[in-house]
């Protein structure tokens, strides 16, 4: 287990409370996960191609937030454990659609409950408005990224 730490959630700042988080979700899911062979950003992958059968791998990095060589490393293994398949895009000569195999859907299979059990357990103590005002910040938080990310910080 991981030692607790003792954060002012009042006082800390957001960059701070959002890597903490982050790092909880990522420590706790590779708890559930690590018996199944399978690491978090693994598992996104799979949960992400499980809803978008035949996504192109420029798409596929763009849904989890990751860049092209990441996407390509984890693709990479999840391809030697055969869990997914890639093939050619039958309308674009250099695309490659992504796919799980029935071997990465059996392993989908094998830890629903914990899919289910996190996504509720993440949302306890929350009502519905409760839930979707989280999103709705979160959201917002993504524009205010996207935003800051065009601007140039001059170091003087």
């Amino acid at each position: 287990m991981f030692p607790q730490i003792n954060v002012p959630w009042d006082e800390a700042h957001l960059p701070l409370l959002l890597t903490l988080v982050r790092s909880r979700v990522k420590q706790v899911s590779l708890q559930f996960l690590a018996p199944h062979n399978l690491t978090p950003p693994q598992f996104q992958v799979l949960a992400v191609l499980e809803s978008n059968p035949g996504i192109c791998h420029k798409n596929l990095a763009g849904a989890l937030g990751m860049d092209k060589p990441t996407a390509t490393r984890i693709l990479q293994t999840l391809q030697k454990k055969a869990w997914i398949l890639i093939e050619p895009d039958p309308t674009h000569g250099r695309r490659l659609r992504i796919k799980l195999s029935p071997e990465g859907a059996r392993v989908l299979g094998q830890i629903a409950e914990f899919r289910h059990t996190f996504r509720e357990g993440l949302e306890e103590g929350m009502d519905p408005a409760e839930r979707q005002q989280l999103r709705e910040l979160l959201r917002r938080l993504m524009l205010n990224l996207d935003r800051l990310e065009q601007v140039s910080f001059s170091s003087k």
